[in-house]
């Protein structure tokens, strides 16, 4: 079945890794902060 999804699939939409948070960061309107999620894989 993955190798159905890799060759339709463009390169850069491929899941790559998958990681699991107790919960998602959000701003005060409710918008994800992507850039914390970011920082929390470098650090």
């Amino acid at each position: 079945m993955t190798s159905f999804v890799a060759e339709r699939i463009a390169p850069h939409k491929k899941v790559r890794r998958v990681e699991f948070v107790d919960a998602i960061p959000k701003s005060a309107s409710g918008k994800i902060l992507r850039t914390v999620l970011r920082a929390r894989e470098v650090g």
